[in-house]
């Protein structure tokens, strides 16, 4: 008797792959003898971030809902984090609240018949892969693995013919034309018709988006990787995800908001110590040149060497005669200027930026000079001569950030938003960076704070005016579409440059990205700014309950003990109408996921988190 083992193979093609092992590169700079293939896979300290729902920037786990999913389930292993992954889609979803309840009560799971408790044992009773309604064909109703396969994939495709016929045969079994059993059936396994009927409607409606298992645990490996990465090495993580994400201001802009959130800087580009993308830098982050708009890859590459090769550049004449060529033109200088690659080799970026014409004027005489063979009149004195700038005063912070936006896309050394972080929190608006991250749902009204851009308007076959546009806080940016009647009454605030407050609802669809359907335009208050200046709250986060004997404040203490930081925790006591700071194991670390978990236990109302 020949037997015949068929094994899988399931190929992924990811940027996250390359996002690990350029990760992995940058770490081997400390620890040479790092692998990611030998990393310990029951860390604690990654369970345990992935538990609290800190998965900005972990493969497959950053939306909201699967963040909200993690903190109630608690992943302890790579089997969790793969039944987690296959459990989030439109038909298994239904089963997540059974199998968390059974996850963690499992005197509380049960089976419709004993000859499924060996198939979903390790699944606390649900039904969680495309192999395992493989296996209750085969146990339950005496499949071979090919028809039992067949069977599945119509499941999937709905053929509603071919099931109805298979339900009959799982039932009652199948038998040839000559009498001989294909198929013993459910009911001859001592399954009652009823039972087997229940079991063959619940695969049914779980086939038709059901992960195999050899997928989601392919995906529950390269999630584990990147919050192990995160956990542990987090200035290379995220040097290789921004890397990755170059093309995308707003990602760049959420997860450089998430590393200053945990303690990283996120440090300007620099032309002494950038590489072409985001690089580690000590404990902090430096910018990539290549993020800089009009710069070529070459002139980039030509950069780096130079100041590999001749060590590091001492003024903006220096760094221009050393990198001269074609491909470097004023356009490029400018852009450099204006991220601030070039700070601290002249005074300021005004003086830089007016000096341009001399600097470059200068640079090329000089190549020609030397080209045509001739001798500098000062060499034989061993002098250099450099062009000497002409000083100038530095601008004022709001035309600098300005000019860092139109040359990376991205606010750098600050943001316009800064001076209005306590107006906005005090309101109680939500950031950007939860939208995105779905912590709302679709039809939710919301209202932000921020900066409009890339505003676009179009006429419609019906006349009728399309508007859209971005709006964008300290955290990340959003897309703004506005119909006819909003256009007509806010479009004098859609064009100007101030900051104003959106009001509208949350748009989700699966083809697009989040957006927000506006409503109502307001101009930001005149006070906003003084506000933040004279607010008389320390930074912390402010908890107002109603008994410090009360199950509410014993649920409170639970979750400010999953997510310690540094930020301290004031609570005030209806009951005695004191307040006082909760002890040092109680600070927390300000993650969103924690403020909304607070907001949903108090009320909205009763939490406000001061930063500044």
């Amino acid at each position: 008797m020949l037997t015949v083992f068929v094994t899988y193979f399931y190929f992924l093609g990811l940027r996250n792959l390359t996002v690990i092992d350029d990760a992995q590169k940058f770490i081997r700079r400390k620890y040479p003898d790092f692998d990611i293939e030998k990393i310990p896979l029951d860390d604690k300290k990654t369970y345990s971030l992935m538990s609290k729902g800190l998965t900005d920037g972990v493969f497959q786990f950053e939306s909201g809902g699967m963040k909200n999913v993690l903190r109630q389930f608690g992943p302890e292993s790579i089997e969790d984090l793969t039944a987690i992954l296959s459990l989030y889609r439109p038909g298994p979803m239904d089963s997540i609240p059974k199998y968390i309840h059974n996850r963690h009560n499992p005197q509380d799971i049960s089976y419709e018949t004993p000859l499924l408790k060996p198939i979903l044992d390790v699944t606390y009773g649900c039904i969680v892969y495309q192999e395992q309604v493989m296996q209750v064909f085969r146990a339950l109703a005496g499949y071979s693995l090919g028809r039992a396969d067949i069977v599945r994939r119509a499941m999937a495709k709905k053929k509603h013919d071919v099931m109805r016929k298979e339900r009959e045969f799982f039932i009652f079994g199948e038998k040839d034309k000559n009498g001989n059993v294909i198929t013993e059936g459910a009911i001859a396994r001592g399954v009652p018709e009823a039972v087997a009927n229940r079991i063959f409607d619940d695969m049914s409606s779980f086939s038709s988006y059901a992960f195999n298992k050899a997928h989601a645990a392919a995906y529950s490996f390269v999630a584990y990787r990147t919050a192990y990465l995160k956990c542990h090495y987090p200035a290379e993580y995220f040097s290789a995800l921004m890397s990755s994400m170059m093309d995308s201001a707003s990602k760049i802009a959420l997860y450089t908001a998430e590393c200053k959130k945990h303690g990283i800087k996120v440090l300007p580009p620099s032309v002494n110590h950038s590489q072409s993308g985001f690089s580690p830098d000590g404990n902090s982050i430096r910018f990539g040149l290549s993020a800089i708009r009009n710069l070529g890859v070459g002139t980039i590459e030509k950069i780096i060497k130079n100041r590999e090769d001749n060590g590091e550049y001492t003024s903006m004449y220096d760094f221009c005669l050393r990198n001269y060529s074609r491909e470097f033109n004023r356009k490029a200088l400018e852009g450099l200027i204006k991220s601030g690659a070039l700070d601290g080799l002249e005074d300021n970026r005004r003086q830089m930026l007016y000096n341009i014409e001399g600097t470059l004027a200068a640079v090329e005489a000089e190549h020609k000079f030397s080209a045509e063979g001739q001798l500098n009149l000062f060499d034989d004195m061993g002098e250099s001569v450099d062009f000497v700038p002409e000083k100038q005063t530095e601008m004022d912070e709001a035309l600098k950030l300005a000019l860092e936006k139109e040359a990376t896309g991205l606010y750098l050394s600050g943001h316009p938003m800064d001076k209005y972080s306590n107006f906005v929190s005090n309101a109680g608006f939500a950031t950007i960076s939860d939208i995105i991250s779905e912590r709302f749902s679709d039809g939710q009204r919301v209202t932000v704070a921020g900066l409009i851009s890339g505003l676009k308007v179009k006429q419609l076959k019906n006349n009728n005016i399309l508007a859209t546009a971005f709006i964008e806080d300290i955290s990340a940016s959003v897309g703004l579409t506005v119909f006819s009647r909003q256009y007509a009454e806010f479009k004098h605030l859609l064009s100007m440059e101030e900051p104003v407050i959106v009001t509208g609802k949350i748009s989700e669809r699966e083809d697009r990205d989040t957006e927000i359907v506006c409503e109502k335009i307001e101009k930001m208050p005149e006070n906003a700014a003084i506000a933040t200046k004279v607010s008389k709250y320390k930074k912390g986060l402010y908890l107002r309950v109603s008994s410090l004997e009360s199950n509410e404040f014993s649920k409170v203490k639970e979750i400010l003990a999953k997510n310690t930081g540094n930020i301290p925790v004031i609570i005030y006591c209806l009951a005695t109408n004191k307040k006082f700071e909760a002890p040092r194991n109680l600070y927390i670390n300000g993650e969103n996921s924690l403020i909304f978990e607070l907001e949903k236990l108090l009320g909205k109302e009763n939490v406000k988190l001061i930063l500044r």
